[in-house]
């Protein structure tokens, strides 16, 4: 295994926070990634707030393309109008504008992002629903990329004969699916590294191995570093 130092960072709806923390990283890791969720905010951040962030972000990757890496999630897809769907915090008023500003920024976004043992998406891969889309387990990464390209409905929320309102169910998308589902219909051999699902602390649950659950910019403003196959929490 190649030796790489990686960042993640948790859901931002519209928080800035990364910005200190990229100021303090980037020029000691290899990857810098975002989880997604740029916009939407839990915290009364205005749409203009969360899109001139959004813009700050976009021009942080363009100065870093090779390391940093912008996930999709579904506070986002909602805006681009791939699927005809939308979820709770969605802004009418300021949705054309955000459109516009995701579908010139989608060619530096994507789903997916694999390093050695660990998965990046927002929410987490299934077996099920990567077999229900045709996706290739075995070049995961650029399998779930290049199928969002060319058929974004399958990462819309599904409904099927056991759907859960809150995404707890193995068929559903990698920018929905829970933690309690992916875990029951997990891929082998990998660490899942998500948001989507706001907890108190980040950290290695011993009840979740395999699983890394980070979307705690809201509640601790803790961070991911990965350096090798070691997992730990950061602050700013």
């Amino acid at each position: 295994m190649i030796i790489k130092r990686i960042v993640a960072i948790g859901d931002l709806h519209g928080r800035t926070q990364w910005a200190q923390i990229a100021e303090k990283e980037i020029d000691k890791v290899d990857h810098f990634i975002f989880m997604g969720d740029y916009f939407d905010s839990h915290d009364d951040i205005s749409a203009e707030q969360q899109i001139d962030n959004f813009l700050n972000i976009i021009e942080f990757k363009k100065t870093n393309m090779d390391k940093v890496i912008l996930l999709i999630g579904n506070h986002d897809t909602h805006y681009m109008g791939f699927i005809p769907e939308t979820y709770s915090g969605y802004q009418y008023g300021a949705s054309k504008r955000i459109n516009e500003i995701l579908k010139e920024a989608l060619p530096l976004m994507q789903m997916c992002f694999v390093h050695d043992i660990f998965v990046f998406t927002h929410a987490g891969v299934t077996k099920t629903w990567a077999s229900n889309t045709g996706i290739d387990i075995s070049d995961l990464e650029n399998s779930i990329n290049e199928k969002f390209i060319a058929q974004p409905r399958y990462f819309g929320f599904t409904m099927g004969d056991n759907w859960s309102q809150t995404g707890n169910d193995v068929t559903q998308p990698p920018i929905w699916v829970r933690p309690q589902a992916l875990l029951s219909d997990a891929l082998d051999d990998i660490v899942y590294v998500v948001g989507h699902t706001t907890v108190a602390k980040l950290g290695l649950m011993k009840e979740l191995p395999n699983l890394i659950l980070i979307d705690c910019l809201g509640t601790t403003g803790e961070y991911l570093y990965i350096d090798g196959d070691i997992a730990t929490a950061k602050k700013p």
